[in-house]
């Protein structure tokens, strides 16, 4: 270890064996928002900091000790004793005592100032990553995937990684459903697995489907979030081009110059690549994907600039859509569904978890909204939420409306009830708002059926 690493950066030994990670192993911690390796030793009471970002670096140095907390390093730093005005005063007197009287000094010329130093540029980030070997290609795909915290990729290049591919803050709550009993957030961690280790024989592309407002984007920022995994993602959108997602031809002092778009910086650098409403993608850009989507692996854009690009073996992708079903939604092309190997359907969650997830969005109290084992809410704001869910939940199952309510439609409902509004306007403003005609009148008859106006 010592040889691969070279000297530590700070060594902490404890009387007792951690027991937050395992002993004689590697792992990627979290330090306020940036990656810290550290090692374990196989005694399981010496931590030692292999490599730190220069200004955490100082930190750790400082620190008497650090606490392992849910993949995080917490540095313990001993502030300095606060001394008496008595101390101060009698160590004041001890150092003029001490201090020699100087003798008196000749005018010298004053020489002329220097000039100042000119502050370094901070270096550029990479345009492109470090290539790797087929030695260690071969080696990326045996990491293990632990099943919590940060996910270890020591083959990525994170020099070449932008900011804004590192997810912070999100919010989401994940449930268990028939096709992901531990939960949405196990399952992608285990397909991400499964495709390290097969891509070249069996990998795994995820697809999931759900209408809108189930939270399907904030699940993937949120498995971005929490293995550490770059985080790359495509917006779906009419009109987008193929020079927008594959890259341009650039004239530079004189020069054309290829520019890589988001999908080949994505399968250069490794991590996460998210298809976000992919289906409203036009399918001759989809098309380049087959064999990004297959065992060979690659991008293939000879016909643009002669390049085929290698996917890196930490390469994730992810489509998430709507429904085909849905008005104005095209399906994907049959070769790429095809290539999409693992399917997940995200429904809305039962109401009575949507409304625990409404509560710790909006912030609700006990008082507020309380949701007891059976079933049952009490509280101030529980009659008016839980009538809400019934009448959204009878509005969902009514396919050939041109809108279905999400959760965004729920929360603004909360909003409004904690600012003073009652039930009707609520309702009216964030739910019958969105219609009209005749749509507006069944949704004021799915209202009476379960709350009439006064």
């Amino acid at each position: 270890m010592a040889k691969q690493y070279g000297r530590p950066v700070a060594t902490f030994t404890y009387s007792r064996r951690i027991t937050k990670i395992r002993p004689g192993k590697t792992r990627v911690l979290k330090l306020r928002g940036k990656r810290v390796k550290v090692y374990l030793e196989p005694d399981g009471r010496t931590l030692k900091i292999l490599e730190a970002p220069k200004e955490l670096a100082r930190l750790l140095k400082q620190a008497k000790k650090v606490k392992i907390e849910d993949g995080r390093l917490r540095p313990i730093v001993e502030k300095p004793k606060k001394e008496t005005p008595k101390e101060r005063e009698e160590k004041s007197k001890e150092e003029l005592k001490k201090k020699p009287i100087p003798k008196p000094i000749e005018k010298k010329p004053e020489p002329k100032p220097a000039p100042a130093p000119q502050k370094p540029k901070p270096p550029k980030r990479k345009e492109t990553p470090r290539p790797l070997s087929p030695t260690e290609r071969e080696k990326a795909k045996l990491v293990p995937v632990p099943d919590k915290g940060p996910i270890p990729a020591p083959y990525i290049d994170w020099d070449a990684i932008p900011p804004y591919c590192m997810v912070r803050g999100v919010e989401y709550y994940d449930y268990p459903t028939p096709q992901a009993p531990k939960g949405m957030l196990y399952e992608l961690r285990e397909m991400f697995r499964r495709n390290r280790r097969y891509q070249d024989k069996a990998p795994v592309n995820v697809l999931i489907l759900g209408p809108k407002g189930t939270g399907k984007s904030e699940l993937i920022k949120k498995f971005a979030e929490d293995t550490g995994l770059p985080y790359w993602q495509v917006m779906g959108r009419e009109g987008i081009t193929a020079d927008e997602l594959l890259g341009h031809w650039e004239l530079r002092n004189g020069q054309s110059v290829w520019v890589d778009g988001i999908i080949p910086k994505a399968v250069r650098c490794g991590g996460i690549l998210h298809f976000d409403e992919a289906n409203v993608l036009d399918p001759a850009i989809l098309m380049r994907l087959d064999e990004l989507l297959d065992n060979k692996r690659q991008l293939n854009m000879a016909d643009l600039n002669g390049e085929i690009v290698k996917a890196h073996p930490d390469l994730f992708i992810i489509f998430t859509m709507n429904p085909p079903t849905y008005e104005g939604v095209k399906d994907l092309p049959d070769p790429i569904k095809s290539r999409l190997t693992k399917r997940y359907v995200m429904n809305y969650p039962p109401l009575t978890l949507e409304m625990e997830v409404l509560k710790r969005k909006m912030g609700l109290s006990d008082r507020q909204l309380k949701i007891l084992k059976d079933g049952t809410v009490r509280g101030s704001l529980a009659r008016d939420i839980q009538d809400l869910m019934k009448i959204v939940s009878n509005l969902r199952k009514q396919e050939d409306l041109s809108y279905t309510p999400s959760m965004r439609e729920t929360q603004g409902f909360v909003q409004d009830l904690l600012e003073g509004d009652d039930f009707w306007t609520a309702f009216d403003r964030n739910i019958k708002g969105i219609y009209w005609g005749e749509e507006a009148d069944r949704i004021e008859e799915a209202l009476r059926a379960v709350r009439p106006r006064r």
